[in-house]
């Protein structure tokens, strides 16, 4: 009898001790070691160092991150300079560089490159050497007082400046350029006017009473294309003014001459 309950005794602990440490299926480890994985390497930083012919757009560009945001990370201060073989930490979890807005920016502004060729083989040489330039010579488009300044608005970004003027007030092209797109189809922005100045630097000027351009024209430095208004998501009069290399904005104050005191 004593033996028979040593063995039930012996049975029962075998099996307590089966259930405590019973492995975990294979396919459960694995999956919980991928998300695992997947997780760590999502947040932590990507190093990446500087090559040739390298800039701080085009490496945001290549990994979908804000330039600004791997700038800020690397402290790295305006205007960005970089040498071959810096190190640099991209942060991938940072948000991307394009919302919703500047999708539709980038659609808008890449679409009439196809065209763009045709106008240009019958515009004249000094418009296609300003065209082709490196640099582009900015002036204020409206004579006024800026009302919001470039950055960060609460939890939003404000992708230009306004600029508060009377209603009627004439805006004019900021640089020479053509413009590739006149409508009011992008929401918020009310009658919105886009210029290209060369391949890849565009101004936009939004919240117009009128537009006196359209998709196709020329235009020259200084000319009228607008007059100020309060169209789309505004609540005065005033000119929302916008500089972008690529889809990307960047402070047009960085680019207007300063204005005198």
């Amino acid at each position: 009898m004593d033996v028979m309950v040593r063995l039930l005794l012996v049975t029962g602990l075998l099996m307590l001790a089966a259930c405590v440490s019973t492995p975990m299926p294979h396919h459960s480890r694995a999956h919980t070691h991928s998300a695992t994985q997947k997780t760590s390497h999502h947040h932590k930083p990507l190093i990446r160092y500087v090559r040739k012919n390298d800039t701080l757009y085009s490496i945001g560009k290549q990994f979908g991150v804000d330039y600004h945001l791997i700038a800020k990370r690397n402290h790295i201060r305006y205007p960005y300079h970089i040498y071959i073989g810096q190190r640099l930490y991209i942060d991938r979890s940072a948000p991307a560089a394009h919302d919703a807005t500047t999708r539709k920016f980038r659609h808008v502004a890449r679409a009439p490159q196809r065209t763009a060729k045709k106008h240009q083989r019958h515009s004249s040489a000094a418009y296609q050497r300003k065209a082709q330039g490196v640099q582009v010579h900015f002036i204020w488009p409206v004579n006024g007082v800026v009302t919001s300044k470039f950055g960060r608005r609460g939890t939003r970004m404000h992708d230009g400046i306004d600029i508060g003027a009377k209603e009627g007030t004439p805006v004019r092209a900021a640089a020479a350029g053509e413009v590739v797109y006149a409508d009011s189809r992008l929401s918020g922005y009310g009658k919105l006017i886009i210029i290209r100045h060369n391949r890849n630097i565009f101004t936009a000027y939004g919240h117009n009473q009128r537009m006196l351009v359209k998709r196709g024209g020329h235009v020259r430095r200084g000319e009228i294309i607008g007059r100020v208004g309060h169209t789309g998501h505004a609540t005065g009069p005033h000119l929302h003014f916008e500089i972008r290399h690529g889809s990307t904005p960047v402070n047009p104050l960085f680019y207007l001459p300063k204005r005198k005191r």
